[in-house]
């Protein structure tokens, strides 16, 4: 940590209990924000999702499991390993159907017949009849660049949410399947082969690409291979950009080319034209300089 005799760049004194920035990132953060990169995480409940945005966050994991009641999003701070571009990853935990915790009434006593997940939780709306954001409520793909689908291995019905969920995902988008709870290996429901088989037979040929890895939370073993994968959508997502911009070039070369062609034709190119223009414009210069050479000659007499 910095102390109330550091020096940082130029001789400035740091205040204390700030850390002084390297000089490196200071200047690939000068640049500012070259891109944005929106990265959804989905997966059934309590497979680990809000574990995983919080470690992506650079928060520490927690053991006790907290029901994400709504869509939460959080951005971090990422550059890829060739380039001093800084990229603005924006993560997006979803929810696909939001809960809120229920009131109870007055002096405890329950209002109806419920089960004990009904006590706790009721889906769809809020207090005062507010919808609670989650994925019924928009279109969490919309402007995606790459998706995170997490399952819990030893799960058998979240990797069955894998299978239903994936087809959904737009085609053009790439997606990393990550295998949560490494650390209880020994109870997986399902072999990577099996997982294997299904992922190259969801798409056809020429999507983009579906990655399979494995991860455990309570350990950030995977985490360094999903940092990787963020290169995936941050080319795709730049290529698409250079394509653009070739494309709008090439518009701008055909209508430069179709200017010329027909410019050809006018009298641009007319060359005794041009001549007269030019002896009209000398015409002009020597009427005028002998206009100002009779207006001196006034102001002598």
């Amino acid at each position: 940590m910095g102390n109330e005799h550091g020096k940082a760049g130029g001789g400035t004194a740091t205040p204390a209990g700030i850390q002084s920035m390297d000089e490196a990132l200071q200047k690939r953060f000068a640049k500012g924000i070259q891109f944005n990169m929106k990265i959804v995480l989905k997966g059934d409940r309590n497979t680990g999702k809000t574990c995983l945005f919080n470690r992506m966050g650079g928060k520490p994991f927690q053991e006790a499991y907290i029901p994400t009641m709504e869509i939460q999003v959080t951005s971090i701070l990422w550059s890829y390993k060739v380039t001093s571009d800084t990229v603005k990853v924006e993560v997006w935990d979803v929810v696909d159907k939001g809960k809120v915790h229920k009131k109870e009434a007055k002096g405890g006593l329950k209002i109806f017949n419920t089960t004990p997940d009904e006590e706790e939780e009721e889906e769809g709306e809020g207090e005062g009849g507010k919808k609670v954001l989650d994925a019924t409520f928009l279109n969490v793909y919309k402007g995606c660049n790459g998706v995170v689908l997490v399952f819990d291995m030893t799960k058998m019905w979240t990797w069955k949410y894998v299978e239903r969920e994936l087809p959904k995902v737009p085609f053009d988008i790439p997606v990393i399947v990550l295998g949560n709870f490494k650390d209880l290996g020994e109870h997986r429901v399902i072999t990577r082969d099996e997982i294997r088989v299904f992922l190259r037979s969801v798409r056809p040929d020429g999507s983009s690409e579906i990655l399979y890895a494995e991860s455990s939370m309570k350990n950030a073993f995977g985490l360094m291979h999903l940092h990787k994968f963020l290169s995936v959508p941050f080319l795709q997502m730049q290529q698409d950009m250079l394509l653009q911009q070739i494309k709008v070039s090439r518009e701008q070369m055909l209508a430069a080319r179709d200017e010329l062609s027909t410019a050809s034709t006018t009298e641009d190119q007319n060359y005794d034209m041009f001549l007269a223009r030019l002896q009209q414009a000398a015409e002009q210069r020597r009427k005028k300089a002998q206009q100002q050479r009779e207006e001196e000659s006034d102001l002598c007499l």
